[in-house]
């Protein structure tokens, strides 16, 4: 009862196993087929490898040589010769020259004055003179100034104007004292001013000043006479 159910199923199973066997060895045979033909026909490559081999660089050239060492050239040293001097004779005189001797000459005596002298006066004055005057002058007869000196009254100003600064002066700054020696007259006018201690770009400015001021005469005993004074002048900077 079961063989005639189950005996057709087998043989369908067989046959379609079988169908598909073929199936796979026709594939299997075309694609060999086909590679084979493939490869028949694939062109050929015509590329030739060539061997490259690499080389170092090569190495850079040697440095010149320096250039050789100036020589100094050798000094010839020359020596001088000396010329011969014959030696001198000296011939003694056969008679030695006699030296007059000279008288000896007199001293003069310096002429001292009074003995103990007076106060404030010179060597070689007259006696009864006046103290600081000139040897041979009078008092206030214009016989020249007088050197000022203690035993006398100073001049004092009357009038003029006071030194004024230069440019020159006050952008240096200048500073400090001034002595200018003048010759004040009788009248009690300056003149002939020589600066004694100067100071920069100062001497012109203070001398005509100077000579622009009236001052009273000195007096010597009472009386007005012509002296030589020497003004210190102290220079300030304005403030």
């Amino acid at each position: 009862m079961f063989d005639t159910i189950t005996a057709p199923r087998a043989k369908r199973r067989a046959g379609t196993s079988m169908a598909v066997s073929i199936m796979l060895h026709g594939a299997v045979i075309g694609a060999a087929f086909l590679l084979a033909y493939a490869r028949a026909h694939m062109p050929k490559s015509t590329a030739v490898e060539v061997p490259v081999a690499f080389r170092p660089p090569p190495p850079p050239p040697p440095p010149p040589p320096p250039p050789p060492a100036s020589r100094k050239p050798k000094t010839v040293r020359t020596e001088r010769i000396k010329p011969k001097v014959p030696p001198t004779t000296v011939i003694q005189p056969k008679e030695i020259p006699k030296v007059e001797e000279k008288p000896p000459e007199m001293e003069e005596e310096e002429d001292l004055g009074v003995e103990g002298g007076v106060e404030g006066g010179v060597v070689g004055g007259v006696v009864g003179g006046v103290v600081g005057g000139q040897i041979g002058g009078q008092i206030g007869l214009g016989s020249g100034p007088v050197e000022f000196n203690d035993t006398m009254t100073p001049p004092q100003k009357v009038a003029g104007p006071d030194p004024v600064y230069t440019s020159q002066a006050l952008e240096r700054e200048v500073e400090g004292l001034m002595i200018v020696k003048c010759v004040v007259s009788m009248q009690g006018v300056v003149r002939n001013c020589r600066v004694m201690k100067s100071l920069p770009f100062m001497d012109r400015a203070v001398i005509d000043a100077l000579e622009k001021r009236r001052y009273t005469p000195a007096l010597l005993r009472g009386q007005a006479i012509e002296v030589d004074y020497t003004f210190k002048i102290k220079l300030t900077l304005p403030r």
